[in-house]
């Protein structure tokens, strides 16, 4: 492998170049999604804290605070469990 010193100097600037730029690849999905939030209900007597299945995010569930507000993608999964509802 060659040092930088055994480089030519326009390599060695079209190196530093590159790796200076940023490279922009986007896909779809990529793009930060919207922020909306479903209020969930926990339909149980204790407390509970439940991860996101999608987002990781931890939600806790109290009988003084049975709602909160919880990512689509994550509300989806606990509506299915039967343990939570749709707030209103």
């Amino acid at each position: 492998m060659l040092s930088p010193q055994g480089m030519c100097p326009l390599m060695s600037s079209r190196v530093t170049e590159m790796s200076s730029q940023r490279l922009h690849t986007h896909f779809k999905g990529d793009e930060p999604e919207p922020d909306y939030r479903v209020n969930v209900e926990y339909l149980g007597r204790l407390e509970i804290a439940v991860s996101g299945t999608v987002t990781r995010r931890l939600y806790r569930f109290t009988p003084v605070q049975p709602v909160q507000q919880v990512d689509p993608r994550d509300a989806f999964y606990l509506l299915a469990s039967g343990r939570f509802g749709v707030a209103s």
